[in-house]
């Protein structure tokens, strides 16, 4: 599967089973972390998955599924894992493992750091060194539509929300 070119939420790097990916966003970091940990608004992002995250070390991790996603064979839950670290609104490492290959938990940590003028670089790496179906997968790909965006697609509707106050065309929990 490829990967975007662009450097806003594009694969800055990418070696061995790891991903990093870094984009800028007009928002302060508190809000960035809001979209990542309120289940109200990670409705908004991405595929749409309602997430439910208790924010403390060995706290459980759930991305849940939407009615499409349902569609195309997922069952309740996409995502499971655990918190490893907790740094509000700074950092949050999880074991994130996807539901839908039958791979290990991989590592995935938000780290959102305040920039000028009110805008917050956010760097995203998923360590994947036993995941390689889920690193294909979270690369992202052409078909979004099919669920394929990976974690550029999920970075741009981040962006998109925060920067707008709205969805970004075709993503999250659309209405059936």
């Amino acid at each position: 599967m490829s990967s975007p070119s662009s450097q806003q939420g594009s694969q800055q790097g990418s070696q061995q089973g790891s991903q990093r990916h870094l984009i800028h966003i007009e928002a302060p970091r508190e809000q960035v972390w809001a979209a990542l940990t309120d289940p109200d608004l990670t409705e908004r992002i991405g595929c749409g998955g309602r997430v439910e995250v208790v924010l403390e070390p060995g706290g459980p991790y759930w991305a849940h599924t939407t009615d499409a996603m349902k569609r195309r064979g997922l069952g309740d839950v996409a995502v499971t894992g655990s918190v490893v670290a907790v740094d509000p609104p700074r950092l949050l490492t999880l074991d994130w493992r996807a539901t839908w290959h039958d791979e290990p938990a991989s590592r995935v940590t938000w780290q959102i750091d305040e920039g000028p003028a009110g805008v917050s670089r956010v760097t995203l790496t998923h360590e994947l060194p036993e995941s390689p179906l889920t690193a294909a997968d979270v690369a992202g790909t052409d078909e979004v539509e099919a669920g394929g965006g990976g974690w550029p697609w999920e970075l741009s509707s981040l962006k998109t929300l925060l920067e707008t106050g709205r969805p970004m065309a075709g993503a999250g929990a659309q209405p059936d």
